[in-house]
């Protein structure tokens, strides 16, 4: 098994550059390569996944746990909402990069919208279910009491935000071995104009 860390990616991609001669007046940033790394991941997963297939686990991230508050209290349910905000997932065509919504026993919570959850609690065999959703970077939750902790496991348009848990050295980057060598090609052909 071949483990590419964040740091390998773009010392690759910097030695490639430099052609292994490494100048004191360095024009090429290692966060401008990292950017760009993030950037083309996204892209190339956007169209894997625009075309409806299924999502790869490499490219899915756990942030959390995360807490949660109790917001307000409606007609027997509670609203609650993360006390921080949650990093970007990437946008799909049929939908958010969020997989699913666990509370702390792994039990998934139903993922919809505002308007969704508002309706939930007038269902009559789904009322007291929880029903999450997403709003100005905050996760909220529409359901019975008891909750306080929650994970999120999905795809980051930037993987470094899926919390402290991310070491650029240490950490697999969430991405097949197999589109590595294309998001380097995509660099070197589009942002540095080396043709191979």
């Amino acid at each position: 098994m071949t483990f590419n860390s964040l740091n390998m990616i773009i010392d690759d991609i910097m030695n490639i550059y430099r052609d292994s001669d490494i100048s004191e007046s360095e024009k090429l940033s290692r966060i401008q390569v990292e950017l760009w790394i993030h950037q083309y991941r996204a892209l190339l997963l956007k169209q894997d996944l625009d075309k409806g297939r299924d999502i790869n686990p490499e490219y899915v991230q756990t942030v959390g746990p995360l807490h949660i508050s109790k917001v307000s209290n409606c007609v027997g349910n509670y609203n609650y909402k993360s006390d921080e905000q949650l990093p970007k997932f990437i946008d799909l065509h049929f939908g958010s990069g969020i997989v699913a919504i666990k509370d702390m026993n792994g039990d998934l919570i139903q993922v919809g919208t505002e308007t969704k959850a508002k309706y939930q609690v007038n269902r009559k065999y789904t009322c007291n279910d929880y029903i999450a959703y997403i709003k100005n970077k905050h996760l909220y939750i529409l359901g019975p009491e008891h909750l306080e902790y929650v994970k999120i496991e999905g795809i980051l348009e930037d993987p470094t935000q899926a919390g402290e848990c991310f070491d650029r050295d240490y950490t697999a980057y969430p991405i097949p071995v197999n589109m590595i060598p294309v998001i380097k090609q995509m660099i070197f052909d589009r942002e540095l104009n080396i043709m191979s």
